[in-house]
């Protein structure tokens, strides 16, 4: 278990020295260039960042929305740039402005840029070589001076509650190669079986349904008040093929009962299905592993246990991760967990033992209110 390991552990290194650094499919790569970004801007005072747990004022959100701003375009050149040019920067958006729901930005924007400088690196063998012409492109796209950049941000959180849960599975697929693929697919315009487009399409109104109920039906105070009321005694027991139906302590249905609590819930555990079903469709037409058969089976047994929502495959897919939706259980461990999350933790320890080659790990990361890129004072 991650929680159970010391932090900043040597990374291990193989025969050769090299070292050994698996990914875990959640966007750690776009994690580490945007922090490191946002550090030097910090430090050089070029941007300010909202520090961990500091009250803002008005001024200084506005301040701070800026140097939010400034960071996420100088992290998108630069991880765009690393990978080569592929991917919608939805993973460094979510490291700078936490949970949201996201639309891309146009890739012309910064494409010519990009491409300018690799030319112009082709015979540099290390590091990154800018020419003066360079450096005020850069300025000028990183400043946003022609106000190009078009990607939206909406902010978006999951209801007190509903608790989000992460697992490493064994090692890293590469998801540059994978989107490439992807892609090539989608431009073919390939025949699947229905309509011409149809998983793109069928995919997107998932989303949004996903989208819809987190942002809108959740947020009611008759679900808020009953998911907090009844969520982790009665709805948190029992499964999700139980939630249909009447619930013990209300065997009447009315607005924010445990019943019709439990029944909007499946309305997100239907979308994410769906979701799913999408995925792996667009996958296996795409001969990809979007979600790979040995996912499957490790999202549907987890979704099976009591309290679980949803589980699926995030980002570009593929065999390295896995996230769990469910309603917070009863606290264990001095609260540091819950009766849910513990039963999810126990079924991967026992799929993981009866499989050499699945290790599933669950991550100590949890779904933050307010998250995304910020700044903090460390005491060394």
């Amino acid at each position: 278990h991650v929680e159970s390991l010391e932090p900043f552990l040597p990374c291990p290194k193989d025969s050769d020295g090299k070292v050994i650094v698996n990914k875990t499919g959640m966007g750690s790569s776009a994690a580490l260039v945007t922090s490191i970004v946002g550090a030097l801007l910090q430090f050089f005072g070029a941007s300010s960042l909202p520090m961990i747990d500091q009250e803002v004022t008005a001024g200084k959100e506005n301040h701070h929305e800026d140097g939010l701003r400034i960071a996420h375009n100088l992290a998108q050149i630069c991880h765009c740039y690393a990978q080569g040019k592929v991917g919608s920067g939805f993973d460094v958006s979510s490291a700078v402005f936490g949970s949201h729901v996201y639309t891309r930005f146009s890739k012309s924007i910064i494409n010519k840029f990009i491409e300018d400088v690799e030319v112009r690196n082709e015979s540099v063998k290390d590091g990154l070589s800018l020419a003066e012409t360079d450096s005020t492109q850069l300025l000028a796209l990183v400043t946003d001076a022609d106000q190009k950049w078009d990607c939206t941000v909406q902010p978006i959180n999951l209801p007190k509650g509903l608790e989000l849960l992460m697992a490493d599975v064994c090692g890293g697929s590469e998801s540059p190669s994978m989107a490439r693929k992807i892609l090539e697919w989608k431009k073919q315009n390939r025949e699947t079986g229905f309509l011409t487009g149809y998983y793109w399409k069928d995919l997107k109104r998932c989303n949004k349904k996903i989208a819809s109920l987190l942002s809108d039906q959740y947020t009611k105070k008759p679900f808020c008040d009953g998911l907090a009321r009844d969520g982790p005694l009665i709805i948190a027991s029992r499964t999700a093929e139980q939630w249909r139906k009447p619930m013990p302590s209300t065997w009447h249905e009315f607005d924010g009962s445990s019943w019709d609590v439990a029944l909007q819930l499946l309305d997100l555990r239907m979308a994410f299905l769906e979701s799913r079903q999408n995925l792996k469709g667009m996958g296996t037409a795409a001969g990809v592993p979007v979600e790979p058969d040995s996912q499957t089976v490790l999202a549907d047994a987890t979704m099976k246990l009591p309290g679980v929502v949803a589980a699926g495959v995030p980002g570009a897919g593929g065999y390295d991760a896995l996230f769990v939706i469910y309603v917070k259980g009863p606290p264990t461990n001095g609260g540091k967990s819950d009766q849910v999350r513990d039963e999810i933790g126990n079924l991967w320890r026992d799929l993981s033992n009866k499989d050499d080659n699945t290790v599933v790990c669950p991550l100590s990361v949890r779904a933050a209110v307010s998250g995304g890129l910020c700044a903090s004072s460390l005491q060394w």
